[in-house]
């Protein structure tokens, strides 16, 4: 099927490729063949490589111009959605990577793993009275005990919690502004954002866990 290019990507008669999770690639194609998609691709120093995808993972490709769509609908392959709603889909996964930032994840996983970090270094008051204890300290308080790997479990916990939620998309999120209310765009929109929120929370959490443990080997007693 030969259509009117993804003008409402921006793409206009650059020569492109786009994946079905909304991924953008620029660079004429050389051929299709074999289930698989080779085009060249000119990087910013200026080298030419030639790359590939599988044809599964192509909604379309653009040449001149002029759109040549490779999904088909074929529920034996799991392509349950129809080629208009395969396209919304994929314009707001297209939507999703361009616009979706999730900051607040992040930080507030930042946070929760750093907490968690230090807290795991915190030296309870009730383990310096135990009869069993023979460490140094005499009184309980933060960087007295030494680092475990319970705070590992934060990031789970984290990346999970994110996956769950859904949110509503705002206005200023859309770029097929057209595509407002429709289920497939939405879809397709939710599916990379929950991406990146799961990616945001492990981030996050991670590098909060590592700055707990530079903090406790900079002011550990």
């Amino acid at each position: 099927m030969v259509l009117v290019a993804f003008t409402s990507l921006g793409q206009g008669e650059q020569d492109s490729i786009i994946l079905l999770n909304g991924r953008v690639f620029n660079g004429p194609v050389t051929s299709v063949e074999n289930g698989f998609l080779r085009y060249k691709e000119t990087t910013k120093r200026g080298e030419t490589f030639t790359g590939e995808f599988a044809t599964y993972r192509v909604f379309s490709y653009t040449q001149n111009g002029v759109e040549t769509i490779l999904y088909k609908q074929d529920e034996t392959a799991d392509n349950y959605l129809t080629v208009d709603e395969a396209r919304n889909a994929t314009l707001g996964s297209y939507d999703a990577r361009q616009t979706f930032k999730p900051r607040f994840v992040f930080w507030s996983s930042f946070a929760i793993g750093y907490g968690m970090s230090l807290f795991d270094t915190y030296l309870l008051k009730k383990a310096v009275e135990h009869p069993d204890y023979l460490g140094p300290h005499t009184s309980p308080g933060l960087f007295k005990s030494r680092p475990s790997f319970a705070p590992i479990i934060v990031p789970v916990v984290l990346s999970a919690s994110w996956a769950l939620p859904s949110f509503k998309i705002r206005d200023k999120q859309m770029i097929q502004t057209e595509l407002l209310y429709n289920e497939s765009y939405y879809r397709g929109y939710h599916r990379v954002a929950r991406q990146k929120r799961i990616f945001a929370a492990l981030k996050g959490s991670l590098i909060g866990i590592g700055a707990g443990l530079v903090t406790y080997v900079i002011f550990k007693p």
